[in-house]
């Protein structure tokens, strides 16, 4: 999974376009990986486990991946590798049409 956001964070840049990480590993490993450049998003940690975003977002498995558009609303979730790019250039598309 992360080298794919890594080529999509590289290869959207300067469009409408983000990757947030909510992880669940402990904060230092989540600094880790950030420092190594592993992830070069914005992270936030949730505690391990289930935390309270987690929870609050109904996440039940790991990786949980949210595809949300430039108006908030949930477009995508869980959504399969192999749809993924299809899904985020069509929302790309939208979102750069309502500007």
């Amino acid at each position: 999974m992360l080298p794919h956001e890594r080529s999509l964070v590289k290869k959207l840049k300067g469009r409408p376009f983000s990757v947030v990480g909510i992880n669940s590993d402990s904060k230092e490993r989540l600094q880790e990986l950030v420092a190594d450049e592993t992830t070069t998003w914005r992270n936030f940690t949730d505690k391990q486990d289930f935390g309270k975003i987690s929870t609050s977002w109904g996440v039940r498995m790991w990786p949980a991946r949210y595809l949300i558009d430039h108006h908030g609303v949930i477009k995508h979730q869980d959504i399969p590798d192999k749809e993924l790019d299809k899904a985020i250039s069509e929302m790309l598309i939208a979102a750069e049409k309502a500007k």
